[in-house]
Formats: structure tokens, sequence, C-alpha cells
């Protein structure tokens, strides 16, 4: 398992980074068959991305109370189109959570 941190701006409007979560997922063609929490982090917002006709998922993990978002790559469910995808990913997060 892979965690890569997401750097969250001082002061970001965290319902706004949630909604630049999704903006991003559906920006770089992938579909969001889950969301939901994990009742490890609670309060959490938690989304499973998927890219259509692909195996393979990649996650996603915003934690409020902690001012922390990650994404996670399982082992079990990593997939070649996760790597290609996930420095547009990054790039994406980055862009729209510094503005």
């Amino acid at each position: 398992m892979q965690n890569i941190e997401i750097e969250l701006p001082r002061g970001a409007n965290l319902s706004k980074v949630e909604k630049t979560i999704d903006a991003t997922l559906a920006g770089v063609g992938l579909q969001v068959p889950l969301r939901g929490t994990l009742k490890k982090f609670p309060g959490c917002t938690h989304w499973h991305a998927k890219n259509p006709g692909r195996s393979g998922t990649l996650e996603l993990t915003l934690w409020p109370q902690q001012r922390r978002a990650w994404i996670t790559i399982q082992s079990g469910r990593a997939a070649e189109w996760i790597t290609e995808k996930l420095p547009e990913i990054q790039d994406a997060l980055s862009r729209h959570l510094a503005a």
C-alpha cells in the first residue's frame, strides 16, 4: 500500500477541497462508484475512483478534523492507469487548491 499526501493550503475551505477533488477526478476522466466514509477516520470523505472499462481502484481520503488529505494505492487494486494518471491528478489538485 502506498499513501501520497495532498498538501492542503493553510486556511483552505475544506468543503471547497471536497468539491475540488470531485471535479479533479471527473476532469481526468475517472468515475467515482463509491463515495463514503471510513470508520478508521471519523468524519472523513473517502472516494474510490475507477477508470471506466479497466481494472484498478485509486482511493482518496479527506479528513477535515485533521486537515489532511491523501491518495492511497492498495497493492491488490493497483493498475497501470493509476501510475499514468497520478501526476495529472496531483498537478490538477495542486493548481486548484492553490487558487
